[in-house]
């Protein structure tokens, strides 16, 4: 078992480094800051003719009908506004780097994720998610799950935008990893932002977990692959255990989770939530714990 650790080990360092070599590509020779400038609004379902309403400098019509127009215009103040407006990386409309959406790592920071959602919550936005995942049972220990937070505020009266934050590095079938991210989820629902969760192909993994590409409309309307409960997680050690053999990474998922929430309440949900019925989720825990020693 030792040996396929291993194996999968090397298999996910060897993804990362493909990925490293990718975010160091050079921008295309046809690129330029009013080409996406143009594509993050429209990602964003505005049509080019709506920018001038979101622009605090003032666009005419005649401005964003083309690149060309748009380029004598376009100033840092507007990229950086834009960049703020959306959060996305302001390089990379200054096509400077290929990373669209600044990509967060709440791996073993349960702590700084809660302060994430609250930071957002506190300025009267909407929050929800998606938890992306292509792990199954069979597949190997590797970054395979992300989670796809959408903020939706208000700009003027009747006006809703939506911010993207991808929270990416998750290894499902690590128990440490999955036990952080039940520790998230619960933390999240405890907050009223609900986690629902997907089951996709692992390409589609490797094309957004990293935020170098804009969400597409079938992303951000249509929800792709089959629907799962990331919440049953944090209310049944059954579904929280699924997938892992008896062993090291059983006991480490266990340990993990137990003391994660003994540490702090926050990152269980309230026992009114349990599926157990009158068994408390720690308890239960704990149960399985002494029988894997």
């Amino acid at each position: 078992m030792a040996v396929f650790g291993e194996i999968n080990s090397f298999l996910d360092f060897c993804e990362r480094v493909k990925r490293w070599f990718g975010k160091n590509k050079r921008p295309a020779t046809n690129d330029n800051p009013a080409k996406r400038f143009f594509e993050l609004f429209e990602a964003h379902g505005i049509h080019r003719n709506q920018i001038p309403r979101y622009v605090s400098q003032k666009l005419s019509l005649t401005d964003v009908q083309d690149e060309k127009s748009l380029l004598k215009k376009l100033d840092q103040k507007m990229i950086d506004d834009a960049a703020e407006l959306f959060a996305v990386n302001r390089e990379w409309l200054e096509c400077a780097s290929p990373d669209i959406y600044i990509a967060h790592d709440f791996y073993k920071r349960p702590k700084k994720f809660l302060a994430f959602i609250e930071e957002v919550l506190s300025k009267g936005s909407d929050l929800q998610g998606i938890i992306y995942t292509s792990a199954t049972e069979e597949s190997p220990q590797r970054e395979d799950t992300f989670i796809l937070l959408e903020e939706d505020f208000s700009i003027g009266e009747d006006q809703v935008l939506s911010r993207y934050h991808i929270c990416n590095n998750w290894h499902f079938n690590y128990g440490k990893s999955r036990a952080y991210l039940t520790a998230c989820v619960a933390a999240a629902w405890k907050k009223d932002v609900f986690l629902h969760g997907r089951k996709v192909p692992h390409e589609f993994i490797t094309k957004y977990a990293e935020g170098q590409n804009l969400l597409s409309e079938e992303v951000r309307d249509h929800s792709p692959g089959q629907h799962w409960h990331p919440e049953d997680m944090a209310l049944d050690p059954d579904k929280f255990l699924a997938g892992f053999r008896e062993g090291h990474n059983k006991i480490s998922a266990l340990e993990t989770i137990i003391r994660v929430q003994s540490d702090d309440e926050q990152f269980t949900l309230n026992e009114m939530y349990s599926v157990l019925r009158g068994v408390p989720f720690s308890e239960k825990l704990k149960s399985l714990e002494q029988s894997e020693e």
